[in-house]
This record gives structure tokens, C-alpha cells and sequence, in this order.
């Protein structure tokens, strides 16, 4: 099998995994209510500014108190915090997949070692 059928084959396999149904059943609800869907852009913009913040070594502080109490209002949603949580166990999935696949081609980068 070539690299490129096995990573079709990887692709097919992740569609079906109970990780991805459940984030992609998340995603759908979602586009529902665009209330919601909105909720979901201001988070992402207010992640995206902190990012920009701390990468130019600016203050932060009022960043991540937006973030928290915009967190907070989130977890108040049901379809928002259901999007977000099957969002992150679907990225840990990924993430997990990344890293065999590094490892596996010995282009594994610990950034934690000293």
C-alpha cells in the first residue's frame, strides 16, 4: 500500500470514528442557531486577540478577563458547550494521530524536554 492510500485510508477510518460522528453531530446542531454560531465567532475573534497579544509581548490581562467571562457565558449554552467539548476530544484524537505518525517517522519534537 502507498503513503497516500494508507492516508486515505486513515481519513475514511477517522470519518467513522464515534470522536469525529460526535463533533461533526455538533458542528450541525450548531449552524442552527445562529445566536449560537455567533457565540462561537466572538470566542474564537477573543482567543485570536489574546493569541496576537502574547505573541507581541503586549499586556494581557483585560484579554483573558474577556476570554473567562465570555467562557462563562458559553458554558451556559448546551449547544455550545456540547460543540466545544466534542471539538476538543476530536482534537485530542488528532493530536494523538500527529504524534504516532511523528514518532513513527522519528520527527518527534518534545518541546517539554530540556
Amino acid at each position: 500500500m502507498n503513503v497516500y492510500d494508507a492516508a486515505h485510508q486513515l481519513a475514511r477510518r477517522l470519518r467513522e470514528c464515534p470522536e469525529y460522528i460526535e463533533f461533526k453531530r455538533a458542528k450541525e446542531s450548531l449552524k442552527e442557531d445562529p445566536q449560537a454560531e455567533n457565540m462561537l465567532k466572538d470566542l474564537r475573534n477573543k482567543q485570536f486577540e489574546l493569541q496576537a497579544l502574547k505573541l507581541s509581548g503586549k499586556p494581557t490581562d483585560e484579554a483573558e478577563e474577556n476570554l473567562r467571562n465570555l467562557y462563562n457565558i458559553v458554558a451556559h449554552n448546551s449547544l455550545l458547550k456540547r460543540y466545544l467539548e466534542a471539538e476538543e476530544r476530536f482534537a485530542v484524537l488528532f493530536s494523538d494521530i500527529q504524534d504516532i505518525i511523528m514518532k513513527g517517522i522519528e520527527l518527534d519534537i518534545d518541546l517539554n524536554k530540556k
